[in-house]
């Protein structure tokens, strides 16, 4: 009985522990933030030419496209929200602290946290990043 109590304990614990640690995502760099897009997307598209009375409504979403440069390499990432919630510092040339966890980017905005898809990854070309480089 009292092995089975201890048992079940200790499964209970590792259960909690482990995810908690897994969770857990990498330490932010500094990033700058190399271009951002976004357009305001409604769904179903209307047709050119459609009668006002007779189209169907419609649901709107943003979706913001922002491509950051850590180190010598870029991540373009995507986030989409009902609201156009996003910090105004979420612009070009801002420098912001950023995490990479898997295909996840996190932009961390004093008291807020953006949390983008990375849908794709490259190694820049630029003079500075190959100077670096070559002296590796």
């Amino acid at each position: 009985m009292k092995f089975g109590l201890c048992v079940s304990f200790l499964t209970l614990i590792s259960a909690v522990t482990v995810p908690c640690a897994t969770a857990q995502s990498t330490q932010s760099q500094e990033g700058t933030i190399v271009s951002v897009q976004n357009r305001d997307v409604a769904t179903p598209p209307v047709r050119a030419g459609a009668d006002t009375v007779r189209t169907p409504l419609q649901s709107h979403y943003y979706v913001y496209n922002a491509s950051v440069r850590l180190n010598c390499e870029v991540y373009d990432g995507r986030y989409e929200s009902e609201l156009g919630d996003l910090p105004d510092s979420l612009a070009a040339n801002n420098r912001v602290p950023v995490r990479i966890s898997k295909n996840l980017m996190y932009l961390d905005f004093p008291g807020y946290t953006v949390k983008m898809r990375i849908v794709h990854h490259k190694i820049s070309r630029e003079t500075t990043c190959e100077q670096t480089a070559l002296r590796k």
